[in-house]
C-alpha cells in the first residue's frame, strides 16, 4: 500500500494503514525506525495480537517474581 499523506494547517500527516486514520508524522503517533515513521500508528500497534500476548508475557513473569 502506497504511503498516504497530507498537508494540514498543522503541518503534514500521515495515514495510519491499519485504523485508516491520519495522525501527525512524527514519533507521538508513530514508532520511529531509522528516524523514520513506520506503519501501523501506535495506537493500532499496541492493539496488535502479538503485542497484546508479549505485554501478558511480560506481566506474568512479573508476578511470578514478587
Amino acid at each position: 500500500m502506497k504511503q498516504q499523506f497530507r498537508e494540514t494547517e498543522l503541518g503534514r500527516e500521515r495515514m495510519c494503514n491499519k485504523c485508516r486514520d491520519f495522525w501527525p508524522d512524527d514519533s507521538e503517533f508513530f514508532y520511529l525506525s531509522k528516524d523514520e515513521p513506520v506503519q501501523p500508528c501506535k495506537a493500532c500497534y499496541n492493539e496488535l495480537p502479538s503485542v497484546i500476548a508479549k505485554r501478558e508475557r511480560q506481566l506474568s513473569r512479573r508476578g511470578a517474581r514478587a
